[in-house]
């Protein structure tokens, strides 16, 4: 496995790393303009962030405010390009990470099983989000719960592309990327 860290993101799907294209096989149905995706996305970052933030004030109440929050909020936010990182490190062959609109992105033109997929989409929100974020609440650690709910954030474009291939993709289907589009293939 070999991470590179490729810059920004000129938002030409041809110029990004391509691998086999499989006859035969059905494109994943998704937003792909990567532009109203961003917008989509923020929209529900902002959602999940409201209905999340409101049950931590629930229950942190002005602890929120402490020093320790306000630095969680920030350690949060250094931690998205390790969000992109944890998406890299799923992946068996090369890995390429951008910036472009606003956005971090992993890609790898590899074909994976749905399973693998999967897990390489929803790592970062369980590492970096739920797993802070349920002990936080746990040991009623407010900075803890902060971080994970900050970091939850930006793994709304993950969830929606799992949900996309949950629904989509048989058991048994590969999934790869080309142009940045999302494939699958049995």
């Amino acid at each position: 496995m070999k991470i590179r860290f490729m810059g920004k993101y000129n938002n030409d799907p041809s110029s990004l790393p391509k691998g086999e294209m499989v006859e035969g096989s059905n494109r994943i149905k998704k937003i792909d303009n990567l532009a109203v995706l961003t917008i989509v996305m923020t929209v529900l970052s902002c959602v999940f962030l409201y209905v999340l933030g409101m049950l931590l004030i629930d229950i942190f109440g002005k602890e929120l405010l402490s020093k320790a929050g306000v630095f969680a909020v920030f350690m949060s936010l250094a931690c998205n390009i390790v969000h992109e990182y944890i998406h890299a490190i799923c992946f068996k062959e090369e890995s390429y990470i951008y910036i472009g609109n606003g956005l971090l992105f992993a890609m790898s033109p590899e074909h994976m099983t749905k399973n693998r997929y999967l897990f390489m989409l929803l790592l970062p929100f369980l590492v970096l989000g739920v797993i802070p974020f349920v002990t936080g609440l746990l040991f009623y650690y407010s900075p803890l719960a902060i971080f994970g709910v900050i970091s939850m954030v930006p793994c709304s474009g993950d969830l929606y592309m799992a949900l996309s291939a949950l629904f989509q993709v048989p058991a048994k289907g590969k999934i790869y990327l080309y142009d940045m589009i999302n494939y699958w293939y049995v």
